[in-house]
């Protein structure tokens, strides 16, 4: 069975996973949509079903959409000092990955330290 992917139109959602178990859906564009599940994965399901019915409802009502705060494209600079560089791409070469895969662990990794 192929898995279903979330649509959300390119709005940022937040899945919340609250102490009792539950997990709840925010959408920091549109603050009056609350929802949730007792899985993360019903918690997006609601959540998209949820969105598509606001924005269906303002469609109707010949409302505009708000325009979504923040696009991830996935890409971002930033600069670093030259030594910093060397290091980060001598030491992704002596890992055999590319410095994007470098980075991108070393991020994660600080993220999830953060969030444990």
């Amino acid at each position: 069975m192929k898995k279903k992917r979330a649509s959300f139109e390119g709005y940022e959602i937040k899945l919340i996973p609250e102490e009792d178990g539950y997990f709840a859906v925010r959408f920091p564009d549109f603050p009056g949509i609350i929802t949730g599940g007792d899985t993360p994965e019903e918690a997006l399901e609601n959540a998209q079903e949820a969105l598509a019915a606001t924005l269906d409802t303002l469609r109707a009502k010949g409302l505009p959409s708000p325009t979504p705060k923040h696009r991830f494209t996935g890409q971002f600079n930033v600069r670093v000092p030259r030594s910093l560089h060397r290091a980060l791409v001598r030491t992704a070469e002596e890992e055999g990955v590319s410095l994007n895969a470098f980075i991108t662990h070393l991020l994660t990794s600080a993220i999830n330290r953060k969030a444990s």
